[in-house]
């Protein structure tokens, strides 16, 4: 899938100078007038929009690829920030094995460059045309019982605040794991720095296996060093993926899923057709074999045509049930789920907002197609997912869609007052909050 395309900006910079912008996200879902949008090149022009004085009144916002399924942006009306000029790797230092990035960069760009360099990161998300800072900002994450959310893996940041300020955030600052999910309203990112590991190959088996199966023995995800599987609803069947490091030499990448496939894996029919064609493409997604890959690569999995979906942490003990009670919905005929359900793992990790915060975690992640003939056909069938799973105790993933306020998720995050604290110490005035996130942290 190619980069998101992005809107045309304005000027470098004209911080007294209107220009209404039409701006979506990558799906079409989230879309509006933004009051101007700029992609700006240095940090002097990025502090002079975060101190002008309309800027601040109808609010910023800033803007990377557009992967969030969740209004965080919120463009209409406000000034958006696109870091498109803000790009590329600072320094790799082999000594302290950590890559400083420039906050626009993508993840692939970000891959790329460390593989050249031999070296990558600890774990990857499953697509790669994020940019670092949205990744970090949204706590997006991989699938590895040995690693938390991506987040997990910076160890300093810096970053331009409301007032004008470039502070400068290490390991040793206890504001880290506030910046490390901070969901874009603590300031501007201006770059980040990773942990790295030496660059290695990945072995990678894919094979089909009943789901009930596959959940009565959910324990052995806890020993794999990447893994996860899709069920494919209406079906028994899931695929069942894991990766571990290899010596091997590489084999032939497996290229995109074919038109066919993609048909029968993406589709809105009725449940019984829904059910004959996801059974066809596990059966055919099941034939995947064992592939040697780079690692980033290994980790990758091919996005569905523009979708809208929720996804909910739950704690790895309670995963298996709050599986099954999303089939006995969709069995019942209370939810028609229409693409395979993705179910991901991460370590336990320390952010404030991080839906892994400390504990082993099940990521259970549900997609539904997004249609010019019917917008809002997806709102149903994920407020379903929702619900079903909020009653596992289950977090949202932040860059998704869910139904939730603010009250209710406070009480499901111990570090909700220290972030609204930190918040409120580097934007006090709220120049970073969109409508979505001002619902969430305001009200």
């Amino acid at each position: 899938m190619a980069d998101a395309p992005r809107s045309t900006p304005g000027p470098e910079i004209t911080t007294g100078e209107r220009r209404r912008t039409a701006w979506s996200n990558w799906s079409g879902a989230v879309r509006g007038i933004a009051d101007r949008l700029l992609a700006p090149g240095t940090v002097d022009q990025l502090r002079d929009i975060v101190l002008d004085d309309t800027a601040r009144a109808r609010g910023i916002g800033v803007v990377g690829s557009g992967h969030s399924y969740a209004n965080l942006v919120a463009p209409t009306g406000r000034t958006l920030v696109d870091l498109r000029h803000h790009r590329g790797v600072v320094a790799v230092d082999p000594a302290a094995m950590t890559v400083t990035v420039r906050a626009g960069t993508t993840m692939r760009e970000l891959n790329r460059e460390l593989a050249a360099a031999g070296f990558a990161l600890p774990n990857q998300s499953a697509i790669d045309e994020q940019t670092v800072a949205g990744v970090v900002a949204t706590a997006t994450h991989g699938s590895s019982p040995r690693h938390g959310t991506l987040s997990s893996h910076v160890v300093a940041a810096r970053i331009l605040t409301a007032d004008g300020r470039v502070r400068t955030i290490t390991r040793d600052d206890p504001e880290l794991d506030g910046v490390r999910t901070h969901l874009g309203c603590l300031g501007v990112v201006l770059d980040l720095t990773f942990a790295v590991v030496p660059g290695h190959r990945l072995r990678k088996v894919v094979l089909r296996r009943p789901l009930a199966e596959v959940l009565a023995n959910l324990d052995e995800f806890r020993g794999v060093h990447f893994g996860g599987f899709w069920w494919y609803p209406h079906t028994s069947q899931a695929i069942v993926w894991e990766a571990a490091p290899t010596d091997e030499a590489p084999t032939p990448p497996p290229g995109p899923p074919g038109a066919l496939l993609s048909a029968l894996c993406n589709n809105s029919w009725p449940a019984r057709v829904a059910g004959a064609a996801h059974h066809a493409a596990a059966v055919a997604a099941g034939r995947g074999g064992a592939q040697v890959m780079r690692c980033d690569d290994a980790l990758l999995h091919h996005l569905p045509p523009p979708v809208q979906g929720t996804e909910y942490s739950v704690s790895f003990d309670r995963a298996a049930d709050a599986i099954r009670a999303l089939v006995r919905e969709v069995r019942r005929g209370g939810l028609r789920v229409c693409a395979p359900v993705d179910v991901r793992f991460t370590a336990a990790d320390t952010a404030w907002l991080s839906p892994s915060r400390q504990a082993l975690t099940c990521h259970i992640g549900v997609t539904h197609p997004v249609s010019a003939r019917d917008p809002e056909g997806w709102v149903a069938p994920l407020r379903a997912v929702d619900s079903v799973l909020w009653d596992f105790d289950g977090r949202p993933h932040w860059a998704k869609v869910h139904f939730r306020t603010g009250r209710e998720l406070a009480a499901r995050y111990p570090g909700w007052d220290r972030f609204q604290e930190l918040r409120g110490a580097w934007d006090p005035d709220g120049v970073f909050l969109g409508g979505h996130l001002r619902e969430l942290f305001e009200r």
